[in-house]
């Protein structure tokens, strides 16, 4: 499957699945920058903040000006910031 019918997969919202193949691409080619930055956003969407993470910053260590990257790892670190024990019991 393209990376193109992955997208679509992830549209309609077939994370498990879109996230099964994604899995197989990148451990048969952990350099593939479109599948990696593609799972981040299946993780960011199952609200999986830590993996989504990992994910963009594997993406940065390939391509270290990639925009989509550093927004992506921006907004996820800034999410898991949100969720502090300070919030909660001050």
């Amino acid at each position: 499957m393209d990376i193109t019918e992955l997208k679509q997969l992830v549209d309609q919202n077939e994370l498990s699945r879109s996230l099964e193949i994604l899995n197989e691409q990148i451990r048969l080619d952990p350099t593939d920058i479109s599948a990696l930055q593609l799972r981040a956003r299946v993780h960011y969407k199952m609200q999986k903040w830590g993996d989504a993470m990992n994910d963009f910053l594997s993406v940065l260590e390939l391509e270290p000006n990639n925009p989509e990257a550093k927004s992506g790892f921006q907004m996820a670190q800034n999410i898991l910031g949100y969720f502090t024990p300070d919030m909660f019991n001050p």
